[in-house]
């Protein structure tokens, strides 16, 4: 599929109005739509359409923020380690710590955690100001270029009414390119760019699930990266 077959189909979607989401939970709005589109779900580090442009859709007026990417760090410290000091007893299951903090620079968490710039590195630092992970500018920019070359960044309106499925109304899309990764600082510094480890430890069989650590920034900050956006519906 190229742009123009991906404009013309996002148009198509738009003229349906309201459609029921194919996948409950926070994934639905993305899934729903690659499915409408006929795109294979994917976790690989290409992008979406053409092994050229990236994907994305959000809910409109909600707080999710869209997923940049996902990269995992240079642990300073054992990632088990990590968990075991500042993770947190999940409601449901009594035998996990959970390890899912929203990290900016220069705002600790609830836990003290927070991010810091020093020199040409990103540092994930503990409450007493200690190296716990590090992430290379170098490469959060190449992961930025990797994925974002291009972008097609799709809003929805969404309806739910209780007992009913969520519903989108796919009537918005933005094509963006020309991609400035000097930004990406910036914008980290700013804690525009927000770093989300997923990680729980069960404490029961030592086992640790580690699911990535996921790099997000709301809609508008993502196009800001871009020095050209154009409207597509």
């Amino acid at each position: 599929m190229n742009f123009k077959e991906l404009k013309e189909k996002l148009a198509s979607i738009k003229s349906r109005g309201y459609i029921e989401t194919m996948r409950q939970g926070n994934t639905g709005v993305g899934y729903t739509l690659e499915t409408l589109l006929e795109i294979e779900e994917n976790n690989d580090a290409g992008a979406d359409i053409d092994g050229d442009i990236e994907l994305k859709a959000k809910r409109k007026g909600g707080s999710a923020r869209v997923t940049g990417f996902c990269q995992n760090p240079i642990w300073l410290v054992k990632s088990r380690d990590i968990v075991k000091k500042y993770g947190w007893q999940d409601t449901l299951h009594m035998e996990r710590a959970n390890f899912y903090p929203s990290l900016r620079c220069e705002s600790p968490s609830p836990q003290g955690l927070s991010l810091a710039i020093e020199g040409s590195s990103l540092y994930m630092k503990g409450e007493r100001g200690e190296y716990l992970a590090e992430w290379p500018l170098e490469v959060m920019k190449f992961r930025f270029r990797q994925k974002h070359t291009k972008l097609a960044l799709v809003l929805a309106e969404r309806q739910k009414q209780r007992g009913s499925l969520e519903k989108f109304y796919y009537d918005e899309a933005y094509y963006c390119t020309g991609l400035s990764t000097d930004r990406v600082a910036t914008l980290i510094k700013d804690g525009k760019i927000v770093v989300e480890p997923r990680m729980y430890l069960n404490r029961t069989t030592g086992k640790l699930r580690d699911r990535g650590v996921a790099i997000r920034l709301s809609d508008k900050w993502m196009m800001s990266l871009f020095d050209k956006v154009e409207r597509m519906v």
